[in-house]
């Protein structure tokens, strides 16, 4: 709705509105000049011309004009302040327009009501937020430890601290009908591709809602795999991660009141890649993949490996080890898949026991737990003393990916694995592999295979494989990957 009216009708319609705002009671109107002589600010009740005002006005940083009346709300209810001025000028003008004859009848009108009124944005301290922190989530041994924190301008902040360029473009919107919470889409000019961004804003326009309380409620609604387990966005409360994948080609959403930014499009081996792989030597960095992706194998398989073996194929062990299984199980009471499931829940509820307990209560909940639980369940002959091995081997695994949403993902397949090799035994934990592999092939993240860099790695010319697994010398990794724009993905040039 455009700013229209007279002076005295718009302060009045605003004091109506902030009148039903609990913290707002009155609309307060003070006008100010500055005096380039002395360089002073004076305070003066009497109208001043806005040609004055827009002069200074416009010699200060984070000052914007505004000309909507929902301009005005929105501005005054995110923390800024808002100046209401009467045009004296525009009057002036409209006066001169009609004793010369030039002016119709709307002017005509205009006229005969009182002065118009203008307003600008003065940007203030804001909410009150948490200071910038450490990011506490993804620790890493070399880098930053600066962290997101709820304020997405200020989180805007630390990424242009780290990109200090033109090319890095912010996009903000504001998306709820009634929180009106600030939306931020971050990428870098002549890097990312087109058809990325433009579906990313297609995106965040297909939903309606009143509103929401993190960047999850934004990752969900606009998921294009709403049935599967695996994340479609990377999440990262690290400003030098998020600056590095803007480098990349990716795009970046950062959602206020929210330290998490999310992080498109992406494929699996972003999600096994940790915030400091980039500022170890290549050997330590390769070492550390390797254990990871191994882990990765055992955290899915190891539980549906030891039901199928014992159930149905305990030939393939060595006679002294089909010995000690024998023997760990000899007065345990129900079958092998039933031990592994109360064991694998029991573990489960120990996890989230941690997590949902503060402080350092939540760290001593899951190590002293698990000691107690897996002792006394031995005792009790409640539980082998190797399920006790396994399951704490496949928790210790799923603890070393990088990224959570990816761990809890294999955390639930583990136990459809698990339901496979009960009734199949190995068979059916192949196939079970296979089914995932499938359902893995088939998703795309923004049009990019979920399985790269291995699927499509031509694409790049296999560039991404020197950053898979084995990540190559800094040297060597001379072009962005798969992700950016065709034409400019030489990030690296050495000198002779």
């Amino acid at each position: 709705m455009p700013l229209t009216g007279t002076f005295s009708e718009n302060v009045n319609k605003f004091n109506q509105i902030f009148e039903k705002c609990a913290d707002i009671t009155k609309l307060d109107v003070e006008l100010n000049y500055l005096d380039n002589a002395k360089g002073r600010i004076y305070f003066v009740n009497e109208a001043v011309n806005s040609v004055t005002i827009r002069k200074v006005m416009w010699g200060l940083t984070d000052v914007e004009e505004i000309d909507t009346i929902e301009g005005v709300l929105q501005a005054v209810l995110s923390g800024n302040a808002v100046l209401l001025l009467e045009d004296k000028n525009e009057r002036f003008t409209v006066v001169n327009n009609i004793n010369k004859g030039n002016a119709n009848s709307e002017d005509r009108a205009e006229s005969e009501n009182k002065l118009p009124c203008i307003a600008f944005k003065i940007r203030g301290v804001g909410y009150p937020e948490i200071s910038i922190s450490e990011a506490k989530d993804e620790q890493v041994m070399r880098g930053s430890n600066e962290g997101f924190n709820v304020s997405y301008k200020t989180n805007e902040v630390l990424v242009r601290k780290r990109i200090r360029s033109a090319d890095l473009k912010i996009e903000e919107m504001q998306l709820g009908e009634r929180t009106d919470t600030g939306v931020a889409i971050l990428y870098m000019e002549g890097i990312v591709r087109k058809e990325v961004l433009n579906e990313v804003k297609k995106r965040l326009h297909t939903f309606t809602i009143d509103g929401f309380m993190d960047s999850g409620v934004v990752e969900q609604l606009t998921d294009g795999a709403q049935w599967s387990p695996f994340p479609q966005y990377m999440t990262t409360t690290r400003p030098d991660r998020t600056a590095q994948f803007l480098l990349d080609g990716h795009v970046a959403i950062l959602v206020d009141n929210s330290p998490v930014a999310l992080i498109l499009p992406v494929n699996m081996g972003v999600f096994m890649k940790a915030a400091d792989d980039y500022y170890e030597r290549w050997g330590i960095v390769t070492f550390e993949r390797i254990i990871r992706y191994i882990a990765m194998f055992f955290s899915v398989s190891l539980p549906a490996l030891y039901i199928s073996v014992i159930n149905f194929h305990p030939e393939i062990l060595p006679d002294n080890l089909i010995h000690v299984f024998i023997e760990a199980r000899r007065d345990i009471p129900y079958p092998v898949f039933v031990e592994v499931l109360v064991m694998e829940i029991a573990f489960e509820l120990i996890r989230e026991a941690g997590i949902r307990v503060p402080g350092a209560m939540g760290n001593a909940i899951g190590v002293v737990g698990g000691l107690i639980v897996g002792s006394a369940a031995v005792e009790a002959s409640l539980a082998s003393p190797i399920i006790v091995i396994i399951v704490a081997l496949t928790a210790m695994c799923s603890f070393t990916i990088p990224n959570t949403e990816f761990s809890t993902a294999l955390r639930i397949i583990k136990y459809f694995l698990m339901v496979l090799a009960q009734i199949y035994g190995i068979f059916g934990y192949i196939s079970g592999i296979l089914l995932i592999m499938l359902h893995l092939s088939g998703l795309k993240s923004y049009g990019f295979p979920y399985l790269g860099p291995v699927a499509a790695a031509e694409i790049n010319e296999n560039e991404d494989m020197k950053d898979f697994i084995v990540r190559m010398p800094y040297r060597y990794l001379k072009k962005r990957p798969v992700f950016a724009r065709e034409k400019n993905r030489t990030k690296l040039k050495l000198k002779n």
